[in-house]
């Protein structure tokens, strides 16, 4: 997994984040194209997404879109409203699964971080 983080590309430097654990609407490019229109904010939206993202790999040692090599192929999925999926051969709990969906909904209807509290305590 170490050089799985080590290589260039899951570094970034044009957009804010790693496309493959950040929120899509970080990604958005307003309609007008002004240069000079703030990017989108970071927001506990976006961190919950990156929550579900990261309890994805947590629960399969894999990152998200670990079968797509080229990040600008998972910036076209992300953009693109595709999830990541979970490996065949690894087999996650439905609740488990569930949660993760719920964490890549769209932003008003993500959970809560209360929410995502309860999900963790209680899966301890």
């Amino acid at each position: 997994m170490i050089l799985e983080f080590t290589t260039p590309s899951y570094l970034t430097t044009s957009i804010r984040g790693n496309i493959r654990w950040a929120a899509p609407e970080l990604f958005e490019v307003p309609e007008d194209d002004d240069e000079n229109e703030a990017a989108p904010l970071l927001s506990i939206e976006c961190d919950i997404y990156s929550f579900g993202s990261i309890t994805l790999q947590v629960l399969t040692c894999k990152v998200p879109y670990y079968n797509v090599k080229k990040d600008h192929v998972v910036l076209e999925q992300v953009i693109r409203g595709k999830k990541p999926e979970p490996p065949k051969e690894l087999q996650i709990a439905l609740v488990h699964w569930e949660f993760i969906e719920r964490c890549w909904l769209s932003r008003s209807h993500r959970p809560t971080v209360g929410e995502v509290v309860v999900f963790v305590a209680r899966e301890l």
